[in-house]
């Protein structure tokens, strides 16, 4: 199906969406059963990453949660979010309080799949006025996507910015020849920073990658804060290339996008208009329903499953002992059909064309033929490792006190491949092209779909969750592999990860999911979540707060979400859950559970009078 910017698919004959069947994790013996139980080091103990922080001072609204052992009906509503239809039209309805956005904002723009140390995500609110303003400069950009509605409540205008973190800076300096690099770094670093080049292809894309996973948190997000009765029309597909080019300065204006801003590379990227929805289009939730899903999602993004194993020497028992578990055929079956309910909703293509254009290569661990592949991309992967730091300019690695070549090889655990199944996933460039998409489109679509494929295994590993365990199973979202690999295509002669299961199609891979049944938690401490000894045990929380992220406009006045005068946020979203981390005991993390913000100011409307 090629699809028009001027001739948008409506609702009622969008590409449908296949329903979602809930397939558990069996249960472990209750021998294998085992869970993180994280203890507060004791006085005089070296405290290590498998330790409970003893205080947390954040912004963020996840905090530090327990899983929330979902009952199948309450799994079975959630996946319900993963195959419902695109709103046909809004209704009018009563304003959303603040905490209602708040929590919103929570489930979205403030918990989306990111690497830890980097914001490369803003969001402005508009409310009902100012999104009749929207709409009609949406109208004139030209959506392909979906119909732009009439009558929301309010609107999400996401902007997003070039990937760049310390790995990114390290790469400024990988695939230079010695005796030019003197000359071709420094143009590098020019390029990256006034032209926003990117050093290998595959980190350009995770910027649309990360859109894609953000539009999908955004629809469940929208239903579960209103309890079902609001829902979201995303539109994901770029703004590159508008109509109407006057329309989009304007909305840019809107929104307040300043020139230093757009030289920094921050554009209008994503925009979702939220509305109350017919009754017969609402999502039947109770909403106690509403706060345990809200409380679980939170709780996803608490802590990573992490792509490695914890089996150092230094980790407690219970990450030691392998577990006799597996992940079953059928939720991979039931992972991959909402991958496709989501490719197909955010590009318009059908359903057999998605399953084309989206190569997937599946790799068994638990099969020698498995086992024999994930040795060989390993190797291959260590092997570009080994390159990297034998041809990092001396000149540079010296001056920066050998830190370039320390940090490539650090790097290694961020390619890490571990667990009972392992998806890597791409596209063709050249075939979606001729199916009528641009390149960007459909890599934030695939970001969109591992997202939602991942969130099939994610509720299979939550629900009813055994005692003595704190999950049945998880996924990890990957693309240092691929990234990795992508070092080695450019700059080494590599073949892409995806070439041999899918020869003469010349794939782009762009993630690797490893899905893992496993009962303990990962430790709460990563590589960029430390105890620093400076802090006495606090744990840093690199997470952003509301005020950080989110501006609402009221009037014609930007404001932060959340910061009046020196106070900020401290209140976790869905905190009346009590899904909070303790020790054994029961001692909590202080801080951790939060302070409520102002009941006066978070129950009230943000824009008093509701959707006309």
């Amino acid at each position: 199906m090629l699809v028009s910017m001027r001739n948008p698919i409506p609702a009622e004959v969008s590409p449908a969406s296949k329903p979602l069947a809930l397939v558990t994790i069996p249960i472990p013996p209750s021998e294998s059963g085992v869970r993180r139980d994280a203890r507060f080091a004791t006085p005089g103990e070296k405290r290590t990453r498998y330790h409970l922080p003893e205080s947390l001072e954040s912004a963020s609204p996840v905090g530090y949660r327990t899983r929330v052992s979902l009952s199948r009906e309450e799994a079975g509503t959630l996946l319900s979010l993963l195959s419902r239809p695109r709103p046909s039209r809004f209704v009018p309805g009563p304003a959303p309080t603040e905490r209602e956005l708040f929590e919103e904002c929570s489930l979205g723009v403030l918990s989306a799949r990111q690497s830890t140390n980097f914001r490369g995500q803003r969001e402005v609110l508009l409310g009902p006025k100012d999104s009749e303003q929207a709409a009609s400069l949406l109208r004139r950009i030209g959506r392909a996507e979906a119909t732009v509605l009439e009558g929301a409540a309010f609107t999400h205008v996401v902007l997003a910015r070039p990937y760049r973190t310390p790995f990114t800076f390290l790469l400024t300096f990988v695939g230079h020849k010695p005796l030019t690099s003197l000359l071709t770094v420094p143009l590098r670093a020019w390029a990256k920073r006034f032209r926003h080049a990117d050093d290998i292809p595959t980190v350009g894309y995770l910027k649309e990658l990360h859109l894609g996973v953000l539009a999908d948190a955004m629809e469940r997000a929208a239903v579960i804060a209103s309890a079902g009765t609001r829902a979201a029309q995303v539109f994901l597909e770029p703004f590159d290339k508008p109509v109407d080019a006057a329309a989009l300065r304007e909305l840019e204006a809107l929104v307040g996008l300043t020139p230093a801003e757009r030289a920094a590379g921050w554009r209008v990227s994503l925009v979702a208009q939220v509305g109350h929805v017919p009754e017969g289009e609402r999502v039947p939730m109770e909403r106690a329903t509403a706060r345990r899903l809200g409380a679980a999602l939170l709780s996803l993004r608490s802590e990573r499953i992490q792509p490695g194993v914890n089996a150092e020497p230094s980790a407690p028992a219970a990450y030691q002992a392998r577990q006799p578990l597996d992940v079953p055929d059928e939720l991979t079956e039931q992972a991959g059909r909402a991958a496709y309910n989501a490719f197909v909703r955010f590009t318009g293509v059908s359903r057999e064309r998605a399953k084309e254009l989206m190569l997937l290569e599946r790799v068994d661990v638990l099969t020698p033929q498995g086992k024999e592949r994930l040795r060989e991309v390993r190797e291959d992967l260590e092997q570009v490792t080994e390159k990297i730091i034998a041809r990092l300019p001396l000149w540079a690695d010296l001056a920066l006190g050998r830190a370039l070549s320390r940090n490539s090889a650090r790097g290694r655990k961020a390619f890490a491949l571990a667990g009972q199944r392992i998806y890597v996933g791409g596209l063709s460039r050249r075939e979606v092209e001729r199916s009528g998409l641009s390149f960007a489109h459909a890599v934030r679509a695939f970001g969109a779909a591992a997202a939602r494929g991942a969130l099939v295994a994610e509720v299979a590993g939550t629900t009813e969750i055994p005692e003595g365990c704190d999950l049945r199973g998880g996924v990890c979202l990957m693309a240092g592999p691929v990234n990795q690999n992508d070092i080695g295509k450019q700059f080494f002669g590599g073949k892409d990860l995806l070439e041999q299961a899918f020869a003469g199609r010349e794939p782009t891979s762009l993630l690797v999911w490893t899905f893992k049944a496993k009962t303990v938690a990962d430790p709460i401490g990563n590589e960029q979540q430390l105890l620093d000894a400076a802090r006495k045990g606090a744990l840093v929380d690199l997470r952003p707060g509301p005020h950080e992220v989110v501006a609402v406009r009221r009037g014609t006045v930007l404001g932060p979400m959340r910061r009046s005068g020196g106070r900020v946020n401290a209140e976790r979203a869905f905190g009346d859950v009590g899904n909070f981390v303790t020790d054994p005991e029961g001692r909590e993390i202080a801080g951790n559970r939060g302070t409520p913000w102002p009941a006066d100011e978070a129950d009230a409307p943000v824009w008093p009078g509701g959707a006309r």
